[in-house]
């Protein structure tokens, strides 16, 4: 086992400890009690890889003075945001001096459209099964979120040519069983670390 550490530690550098955030679930949009917690698992499997935790609570729940808490609502209306002729399926909130507030919105309408026009398993995704579809709708809600919330941790609208940050995702990608388009890229990583630390630390003073 101490061999195992020191050969990791010699390899990939010293071990950076999980950071928390913790998603408020302020609206569910209508959503079941699987839907939500399997969105919220998304969003925990693609953060995992940059040492970032995810948890989730209802609104008004309490979180641990170390989470970070963002607030998610999922809305049952289209985005406000124009974004050209594409459609928009989340954002985040703007808070003045070029940040981003803690409070991330989710297009149920507009997330489920995107779903609905892609295929799944070999399959239109509207000849499967209500309850598989459910779970695509959930998988989906989850990626997107992820993306908003890389925004928020990023303190940055802007978008990259690869991974999780990219401005577009294919009705494919969001569907699929694979979670490569979504890495969160090293670069990344260290300033999304001082964001959550950050955050914590306001909101443990409050």
């Amino acid at each position: 086992m101490v061999a195992t550490l020191a050969l990791a530690l010699l390899l990939n550098g010293p071990i950076e400890p999980r950071l928390t955030v913790r998603l408020s679930i302020d609206q569910k949009g209508g959503l079941s009690a699987l839907q939500i917690r399997l969105a919220v698992d998304e969003v925990r499997k693609i953060w995992s890889d940059a040492h970032v935790a995810v948890t989730s609570g209802l609104y008004g729940e309490p979180s641990l003075p170390d989470e970070a808490t963002i607030s998610l609502r999922i809305l049952l209306m289209a985005s406000p945001v124009s974004d050209g002729a594409n459609r928009v399926l989340a954002w985040v909130t703007p808070a003045g001096t070029g940040r981003s507030a803690p409070l991330l919105f989710v297009s149920l309408p507009a997330v489920t459209e995107a779903v609905m026009g892609a295929d799944a398993m070999g399959r239109p995704v509207t000849k499967l099964t209500h309850d598989l579809r459910d779970r695509l709708i959930a998988q989906a809600i989850g990626r997107v979120t992820a993306h908003e919330l890389g925004h928020y941790l990023l303190q940055n609208s802007g978008h990259q040519d690869r991974g999780l940050m990219r401005p577009m995702y294919l009705p494919a990608e969001l569907v699929g069983a694979w979670l490569e388009p979504f890495k969160v890229l090293n670069t990344e990583r260290l300033f999304v670390r001082q964001e959550i630390e950050a955050l914590a630390r306001l909101q443990a003073a409050f």
